[in-house]
This record gives C-alpha cells, sequence and structure tokens, in this order.
C-alpha cells in the first residue's frame, strides 16, 4: 500500500508542476478520480494446446475486475490515468476422450498506466501498460509471479454533468512475458509434446467507471496560481 501512494503521490506532484509552468493562454490541466467494475474473460494462449485438436480450449470464462485510478488531462483531448486494480482471469480446459476437466484460476492484483486520445463527448481510446501480481492459485509454482500487460481500451460517457460522469470501456490486454517457468511445461496439456510452446495470457473486460472531476489549476489575471475544484453546473 505504501509504494502505491508514493507512486499516486508522484504522479500528482509531476502532473501539479506541468500545470503551473502551462501557459495562460494554454487548456488547464484537470484531474479526474475513478471507480470502476465489470466482468472479462481470458484465453492462455498456447500454440500446444491450440494445435491439439483433441482439447478444447475455447470456453467463456467470466471473471470480476474493479479498482480504482486518477487521472489527468494534460492538453486538449490528452489525457493519461494510473490505476490500482484488481482481476481474476483463467482458463478451462475439455478434452475429447472424456479425461476430467482441468481449470486454472489467477487472482491478479494490477498497476496500470494509460494514455488516453480523448474526445469533446467523453468518448477515449487509449494504449497503456500493467504490471500484474499473481497470487492464490493452486498451480502457483508452475507459474511466474510477476506479469506484464500491452493493453489497448477504447470507450465512452452513458451520463455525464460538470461534476460526474457515468462511463462505459472495452480494455484488453496481452501478456507480453511467458507466464510458464516449468520447462516443458503447457498449462492444460495432458500428453508431452516434442516442442515446448510459450503461454500468453490474452484477456478482455467491460467496466462501468463512476468518474469525479475533481478540479483544475489555473493562474488568475492578478498572476496567482491555484486549484480551483468543479462546483455544480460551474
Amino acid at each position: 500500500m505504501y509504494k502505491i501512494m508514493l507512486i499516486i503521490e508522484l504522479f500528482v506532484f509531476s502532473t501539479s508542476i506541468y500545470a503551473q509552468k502551462k501557459k495562460k493562454k494554454d487548456n488547464p490541466v484537470w484531474f479526474n478520480f475513478e471507480l470502476k467494475g465489470g466482468v472479462g474473460t481470458s484465453l492462455l494462449s498456447n500454440k500446444n494446446i491450440s494445435g491439439d485438436k483433441n482439447i478444447n480450449a475455447m470456453h467463456l470464462n467470466f471473471y470480476p475486475s474493479y479498482g480504482l485510478g486518477i487521472g489527468a488531462h494534460i492538453k486538449s483531448y490528452v489525457a493519461i490515468q494510473i490505476e490500482k486494480s484488481w482481476s481474476t482471469f483463467g482458463q478451462k480446459y475439455t478434452y475429447k476422450n472424456e479425461l476430467p476437466t482441468t481449470t486454472y484460476k489467477f487472482n491478479s492484483s494490477d498497476i496500470g498506466f494509460y494514455l488516453r486520445k480523448t474526445s469533446e463527448s467523453g468518448g477515449y481510446v487509449g494504449l497503456g501498460y500493467k504490471s500484474s501480481n499473481i497470487s492464490k492459485t493452486d498451480s502457483i509454482k508452475y507459474f511466474n509471479k510477476n506479469l506484464s500487460f500491452l493493453m489497448f481500451e477504447f470507450g465512452g460517457n452513458l451520463w455525464q454533468n460538470n461534476m460526474f460522469d457515468i462511463n462505459v470501456g472495452f480494455r484488453f490486454g496481452y501478456g507480453l512475458n511467458n507466464m510458464v517457468n516449468k520447462a516443458d511445461y503447457n498449462p492444460g496439456a495432458y500428453t508431452v509434446y516434442s516442442k515446448n510452446a510459450p503461454t500468453h495470457p490474452i484477456t478482455g473486460q467491460i467496466l462501468i467507471g463512476l468518474n469525479w472531476h475533481i478540479g483544475y489549476w489555473a493562474t488568475s489575471n492578478c498572476k496567482h496560481t491555484g486549484f480551483n475544484f468543479f462546483l455544480p453546473n460551474s
């Protein structure tokens, strides 16, 4: 928790310095705080498993996800956001030769960084990086506990006013590193393959967010700079 608070404090401090250095004619930097939650599905991508006709790995498994984030709109229609989230992902395998079903389930604690292109109506599209710590799985000894994801997202507002908005977003992730740390181990396999293949998690989520528009940095006509909170109908 200390590391999380330190990252958030550095984020706010750095964006605040940037905001105060902006020229008065520029658009002000404004900040938001967001709570979000939703559901997602996932796939453990492995060439050996996908090429094995005796294994069916194409099952839709829905898992929860929730988190919070703080963001800054640093230029016209450009925003950055840092998020702390908790999610679950996994994979279910069934077999044509009637072997028992195999299921993997991973709990993940995540830190994400996102760069977004926004629109005046509240829509956005963005790229990000997520660092995940994996815990509480029966087979954790076969898997790396730290994973990195490349993220892609898009979404828009369902409702908004000056202080709040409710938005829906779609987020997809691709695991950049092999999540398996044991040689010749292919998750879901019931036999040994002649050649090992890496396993990369792929995730997809739909998320609903409640966004609080906190306020913005601005410079008055007398050159004094301060933070202004958004007010209803302001």
